[in-house]
């Protein structure tokens, strides 16, 4: 038993270990402000977006059927409690977004 605990313990520390390199250097966690909400337009990739919000969102829900992918994602938010931004991708593209509580910076 304890053998299978090992490679699990080594799978868990590279996981954080790939997480916090995602951020940049120094960095606290990511937290997205109204100006960045307001900078991104539909169409654009899921890239695009990672690289104008400075990190990844947390995937929420993912559905493909057939050649059609969609998945939501989200973000916390500087801002009210519970500020947050969610994005909505159709093949990768944005479709739509919503934001609750955020503030100017």
């Amino acid at each position: 038993m304890r053998k299978s605990l090992v490679p699990l313990s080594l799978a868990l520390v590279l996981a954080a270990s790939t997480a916090e390199a995602a951020r940049s250097p120094g960095a606290g966690p990511c937290r997205v402000d109204r100006t960045q909400y307001a900078a991104l337009k539909q169409g654009m990739s899921y890239a695009q977006v990672r690289d104008r919000l400075g990190c990844g969102g947390r995937r929420v829900s993912h559905l493909t059927i057939g050649s059609e992918a969609r998945a939501t994602y989200s973000w916390r938010g500087h801002g009210t409690y519970g500020a947050n931004l969610t994005l909505t991708f159709r093949n990768n593209r944005l479709t739509d977004k919503s934001q609750l509580g955020l503030s100017a910076d």
